[in-house]
């Protein structure tokens, strides 16, 4: 069994992956999705000669892109997705590989990471706590509407991924155990940016209805109103506006 891990980025975000790399290990390969928005670039020098190292390009922007170019590229039996951010131990790659040994009813397991300032088990799975078994992929992808460089929704993306998954029947599972270290914040946090709070509106619309959509949008933006005393009318706005676009712009 080998554990591929995923990793996107884009410019010059591939320099931090030069300290992350691990000393080669035989059930341990890593893909690096490397989008550019300037001409193709080379691979540094440092990735030269790198056995267990492949590297595959893709032109523009948009995070969720860039991890379904990574999938359709992969070839480990468990994917890890991975942010170019992420530092890791081989006893991370253990746990991974020991939970799917154990379980091979397991399609998708999140894990923990050391580092952001959440409870376990989440209420909301970062991309980075995701693996899965690269046999049960099928048709499951990043819903491209979503995540960090898309036109009008810059989060998301995790939920709607397990959302999709679930509706194809696939087993997920969560395992308390780390796999990685990374940046304490995501994406997820920031209530403030408007983007954010189309996101949280849309996401809800996708997995729960608009009906749930209304009900969390009203009541989000009440909440923030008492915790933040700022008036609830453009986070209210701003989360409908996001429902309406799902509603409006199907895959």
């Amino acid at each position: 069994m080998t554990l591929e891990l995923l990793i996107c980025t884009i410019d010059e975000g591939i320099a931090r992956i030069r300290e992350a790399l691990l000393p080669v290990r035989r059930d341990v390969r890593y893909l690096v999705s490397w989008q550019h928005t300037g001409p193709r670039p080379d691979v540094p020098d440092w990735l030269r000669g790198r056995s267990d190292v492949r590297v595959v390009w893709l032109e523009g922007r948009g995070l969720s892109r860039n991890r379904n170019h990574a999938l359709a590229h992969a070839e480990g039996d468990i994917l890890k997705i991975c942010d170019d951010d992420e530092r890791w131990t081989n006893s991370y790659f253990d746990n991974i590989l020991s939970v799917y040994r154990q379980h091979p009813e397991y399609d998708i397991v999140h894990f923990k990471a050391i580092g952001p300032r959440k409870e376990y088990p989440p209420r909301f799975v970062s991309s980075w706590e995701i693996t899965l078994r690269r046999a049960a992929l099928g048709s499951l992808r990043f819903d491209e509407r979503f995540g960090l460089g898309s036109e009008a929704l810059n989060a998301g993306e995790e939920a709607v991924f397990l959302c999709d998954a679930r509706r194809l029947g696939l087993r997920i599972h969560y395992a308390p155990l780390p796999i990685c270290q990374t940046e304490p914040d995501t994406t997820g946090t920031q209530w403030q940016s408007p983007l954010l709070q189309r996101s949280k509106g849309a996401v809800f619309c996708y997995t729960r209805g608009f009906p749930y959509a209304l009900y969390k949008s009203v009541r989000e933006s009440l909440g923030l109103m008492v915790r933040k005393r700022t008036t609830p009318f453009p986070i209210l706005r701003n989360m409908l506006w996001g429902a309406r676009y799902i509603l409006e712009w199907p895959r």
